[in-house]
């Protein structure tokens, strides 16, 4: 099962994240935001509230309630990889 293992909040909409296969990097978490339509999820393009991230039940958490599972959050990962290679 993949869990998030340590996140850090970076600075605007920036998350280090590691997960348990050792995997980890900086998700910018700004375009998936903006293109979400859910009224919840885009509260969080307000910074203050961006920043109430946590890691909970092995992945990332905000206290309007949003979380995002591990594995789109490891894909978010990979994709932003690919583009930066």
């Amino acid at each position: 099962m993949l869990e998030v293992t340590d996140a850090v909040y970076r600075g605007g909409y920036e998350v280090y994240v590691e997960f348990n296969d050792g995997q980890s990097g900086v998700i910018n978490f700004q375009t998936e935001l903006e293109k979400d339509h859910r009224e919840i999820v885009r509260e969080l393009l307000d910074p203050e509230k961006f920043k109430t991230m946590k890691l909970a039940h092995y992945t990332l958490c905000w206290d309007n309630g949003v979380d995002f599972a591990p594995e789109y959050l490891y894909e978010l990962l990979k994709t932003r990889q690919k583009h930066v290679a």
